[in-house]
């Protein structure tokens, strides 16, 4: 699911132990809908002072009842969840942890996923958001089955028309090349290294303006072992964003080069490259048939058509939390201590 529910992000907070109310520790709300629970003051604190300093804004008093209000959300959450027998196990939440993890690259850490899901505007521990996210899902597959089925239905030949309709202005392949690449990256090497991917590179470029079509044959045999590496077929854009990715030198030289030509070795700030353009592809209004750029086996038809599924999806999820958070409170009592938020 791609939106977590807006109550989770203090779930975490409303996850942890209730205590005992103290003489000092006021009420700031409490719940009952298959059992009484208390928020206390001083825990409602603890989860604005965490909110407060990972997104470094100060919540004005209308903002801690927000976040008071995700609190009791969530807790009727899990009560409902608990009271319906929802569960998800141990083993699947630290496996869609892992395959999170996975999804930042090989080496990734549970402090890179944490400020992962930070940046997306999640604020809870990572074990945390994923036991809800299933939570969620396991309570749309057992209570909605019949919903969800309509909710995923493919979008329409209209459907896709018209979306294609409203997104055709920017639905344009920019000036492209086809390029394929010999390099040595030299970042972080010693200056030994560098000068000696340096005479690599020069020999290379020197039998390539003798006999250009022994570029194959050294894109063929890079490796390790021959002490360079190959790209034998990547796609550049003439745009911005493709020039600040690539860097000035590399963009610049690719594009100076003609179709069939083998650039001299240019030097970038991450190594050295050399470049043969294979072909040029002008820019061009895209049709429903046409790839997307940049995805060669992706049509627009195709990317609209998930587009439009992916928002239809979104657009029943958001309904059914909203339906489910509204029944939920009607069916308990809550008591809010509106005298006991101001601090």
């Amino acid at each position: 699911m791609k939106k977590m529910m807006m109550w989770l992000i203090v779930l975490f907070f409303g996850s942890m132990p209730i205590f005992a109310q103290t003489s000092i520790d006021k009420p700031a709300a409490t719940l009952k809908l298959t059992k009484q629970e208390v928020i206390s003051v001083r825990q409602l604190r603890a989860d604005i002072d965490r909110l407060e300093n990972a997104t470094g804004v100060k919540f004005t008093a209308e903002q801690r009842k927000d976040v008071l209000d995700s609190r009791i959300n969530s807790m009727l959450f899990l009560q409902f969840c608990e009271n319906e027998k929802i569960t998800v196990s141990d083993a699947r939440v630290n496996a869609t942890l892992a395959q999170l993890k996975s999804q930042l690259g090989p080496t990734a850490t549970d402090a890179d996923l944490e400020k992962s899901l930070r940046a997306s505007g999640v604020f809870v521990d990572p074990a945390v958001y994923v036991r809800q996210r299933l939570l969620f899902e396991a309570y749309i597959q057992t209570k909605k089955p019949a919903e969800i089925k309509a909710a995923l239905t493919p979008p329409t030949a209209d459907e896709i028309l018209k979306a294609y309709d409203l997104a055709k202005a920017s639905l344009v392949r920019p000036d492209t090349i086809r390029i394929s690449v010999i390099y040595i990256d030299t970042k972080g090497k010693s200056d030994a290294d560098i000068a000696k991917a340096k005479d690599t590179m020069s020999g290379i470029s020197n039998t390539l303006k003798a006999n250009p079509s022994k570029f194959d044959e050294y894109v063929l045999r890079a490796g390790d072992a021959a002490g360079y590496k190959a790209i034998p077929s990547l796609y550049l854009e003439k745009t911005a964003q493709s020039k600040k990715i690539f860097g000035d030198d590399f963009f610049n030289a690719a594009f100076q080069t003609k179709v069939g030509d083998i650039s001299s070795v240019i030097q970038t700030p991450t190594g050295l490259r050399i470049v043969r353009v294979n072909e040029f592809i002008p820019q061009k209004q895209l049709t429903l048939s046409d790839t997307v750029p940049g995805n060669q086996n992706l049509t627009v038809q195709e990317f609209l058509a998930m587009q439009l599924a992916s928002e239809k999806e979104q657009i029943f999820l958001n309904k059914t939390e909203s339906d489910l958070i509204a029944s939920l409170r009607k069916q308990a009592t809550i008591k809010i201590f509106t005298d006991n938020l101001n601090w």
